[in-house]
């Protein structure tokens, strides 16, 4: 679940909007873009339900040592966004449509020059290309409490999603390294989505659950350009389900007292939901089985197994500052398992902090640090042809600074610890910066 826009910096609540297809107000402009409203076709769009944004992530990372090599790379993704309001457009009640495209470019940086596991970054891809990442229509029930959502679907979008941690650069910020490893062309998460369905349920603002059923191999692993959709035999399907609590902070707040009535009665609570609070158990499997790492039966072909995982994740604002209770600290904490019988990861954690607004007159900045580990199996390292450590670690210490409201730069520094779980890998130190654009 996404927090409300309201409370995110206008360039973030910007694309909260976009995504959710929550009722926020129609955006500035000319204030939060650097192409400002386009002489005015912006707002005439968004008059008739239709939200178009065009962002730009670019970084610049260098390898100071250890890893493969020294060396800097340069990558990029472009996000186009199109968001309609199918009521307004066609007369569909409650409908959203959803268009997001992707178009990245730069070079293999964690392949090339550290050699790591896990990545280093969330918008590196192997292949540069333009494709169709989000496509598809929701439409939402009783007051919208129940949404079915069809089409291209991520299910990194909302599921194993926790806030506090968006704000990392590297790679397990977003879908936890576990479950990213899994599949054949991996799951249906960026940068390649598969067609499926999303049902939720959420009955009241602190409890939701959500399935998702997509196909079990998204794109085509020959045809890493473009977009594709293809059912082919053998696919099968990837089936998440996630339960989780919000926890809304109780706000006392106190009313005109009237005669004869105690001071103490006269107070009424009412739930806020400003803050980070997220509580939510998830379970993943593959329809198809999968080739056993050692395993063999008696006719020397591999034993095919389940693939499958389970995850919890916590985070929680712990502190919040007096004047704008947006601002302040928040914990996070994410474990997840993944079937050892036929994947490199046996299991993967991160941990850490995200403080916003540190410093004085530094309102909308975020500060992160977060540690995220994650564990070779046993028969992974078995199969290996040399020796391997049991893991792969990464430290990294990051500051976003939103200098307008269409400019955030974020340096960023990392230490990858046993790269690629190889003992003959000296520890990676990594230094990036990022800069956001929204156009």
């Amino acid at each position: 679940m996404l927090p409300v826009a309201g409370t995110w910096p206008p360039l973030t609540g910007l694309l909260l909007c976009v995504f959710t297809g929550a009722a926020c107000a129609a955006p500035d402009w000319n204030v939060d873009t650097l192409t400002g409203d386009w002489g005015g076709v912006r707002n005439r769009l968004s008059a008739q339900g239709v939200t178009l944004e065009i962002v730009l992530k670019a970084d610049l990372l260098s390898n100071l040592s250890g890893g493969l090599k020294r060396g800097s790379r340069y990558l990029d993704n472009w996000d186009f966004k199109l968001k309609a309001d199918a009521h307004k457009l066609w007369g569909w009640p409650n409908t959203t449509a959803y268009l997001h495209v992707i178009s990245n470019h730069g070079g293999r940086f964690h392949d090339e020059r550290v050699g790591c596991f896990m990545g280093v970054d969330n918008i590196e891809v192997h292949t540069n290309t333009t494709k169709v990442f989000h496509g598809w229509l929701e439409r939402s029930f009783r007051d919208e409490q129940f949404s079915i959502l069809a089409g291209l679907y991520p299910v990194d979008s909302e599921f194993y999603v926790t806030d506090a941690s968006g704000v990392f650069l590297h790679s397990s910020g977003g879908m936890a390294a576990e479950v990213a490893q899994t599949g054949v062309n991996g799951p249906s998460i960026f940068p390649t989505s598969s067609f499926g369905m999303r049902a939720k349920w959420q009955p009241t603002p602190s409890f939701y659950a959500q399935a998702a059923l997509v196909d079990g191999v998204p794109g085509h692993p020959d045809k890493p350009r473009g977009t594709h959709i293809r059912f082919a035999r053998g696919d099968g399907s990837f089936a998440m389900v996630e339960i989780g609590w919000r926890p809304a902070e109780i706000d006392m707040e106190p009313l005109e007292p009237e005669r004869g009535v105690p001071q103490d009665a006269a107070i009424r609570s009412h739930e806020k939901y400003e803050g980070i609070s997220k509580y939510a158990l998830g379970y993943w499997r593959y329809t198809p089985r999968f080739d056993d790492l050692t395993d063999i039966d008696a006719f020397g072909s591999p034993v095919r197994r389940v693939n499958r995982g389970a995850y919890l994740l916590a985070e929680q604002t712990v502190y919040r500052e007096l004047d704008d209770s947006s601002q302040g600290l928040a914990l996070f904490l994410r474990y997840g398992v993944a079937s050892g019988d036929v994947n490199t990861l046996d299991y993967s954690y991160s941990i850490g902090l995200r403080y916003k607004g540190l410093l004085p007159g530094r309102d909308e900045d975020e500060l992160g640090i977060g540690l995220t580990r994650g564990h070779a199996g046993e028969k992974y390292r078995r199969a290996a042809a040399t020796p391997l450590t049991n893991g792969e670690t990464a430290l990294e210490i990051t500051y976003r600074a939103r200098l307008t409201p269409w400019l955030a730069i974020q340096p960023s520094v990392q230490r990858i610890a046993d790269p690629g779980f190889s003992p003959a890998l000296r520890d990676a130190w990594i230094a990036g910066v990022r800069f956001e654009i929204a156009f």
